[in-house]
């Protein structure tokens, strides 16, 4: 059977589906913040994979908010419950997964509560950070940088050789070269300076 590229999903095609078959957008299976709570809880501890997984990402420093937000938000695509039922939930979730990972033995201070960054430092990023970062989001003017900069070292190198040779890049040193007839003799040394103090004795 032959190739066709044109046998393929048209762009935008998964989007033309009708919105009856997203269960995000059915009537939720709950509709109260504490049936939806232990839901969750239930269904969490009843797979221990799963709860075993949780506690080791805790304990590896992912923080409590981002997995309160990924659990909800699923629960959410499958028509569990509505989104302001998922956001209510959050805090309590939270809460619950924070004892959980302190009565698993994980210290307090190893549990990250929310998705803040530890440093805040403003104003000192070092020329290196900003080429660093330059080079992985805006490539295309990194280059252009890089080329602009190789090419202004160029021309302040070919500046500095034209200025020693007094205009003309490669020229020698004004003034007449001393010629070897006109070079002064080095001073004649005694044979005795030169030999070894044992072949003196010998």
């Amino acid at each position: 059977m032959a190739f066709d590229m044109f046998d393929r999903p048209v762009p935008g095609e998964s989007l033309t589906k009708p919105l009856q078959d997203d269960p995000s957008t059915q009537v939720p299976q709950i509709d109260n913040l504490y049936d939806a709570f232990y839901r969750i809880v239930d269904t969490i501890e009843k797979d221990e994979v799963v709860y075993g997984d949780l506690m080791n990402m805790i304990e590896s420093g992912v923080d409590l908010e981002t997995i309160t937000h990924v659990i909800t938000f699923g629960a959410f695509s499958k028509g569990l419950f509505s989104p302001d039922v998922a956001m209510q939930l959050n805090p309590h979730l939270l809460i619950w997964l924070f004892a959980e990972a302190h009565k698993e033995g994980v210290l307090v201070q190893d549990i990250k509560i929310m998705n803040f960054p530890e440093n805040f430092s403003r104003g000192e990023l070092s020329p290196n950070d900003v080429s660093a970062l330059m080079m992985r989001k805006n490539p295309d003017k990194f280059n252009k940088m890089q080329k602009e900069s190789a090419t202004e070292q160029m021309d302040e190198f070919f500046g500095a050789l034209k200025q020693s040779s007094d205009g003309e890049i490669g020229a020698p040193p004004k003034g007449e070269p001393e010629s070897f007839m006109s070079m002064q003799a080095p001073e004649a040394v005694a044979p005795e300076a030169l030999m070894p103090e044992e072949m003196e004795n010998v």
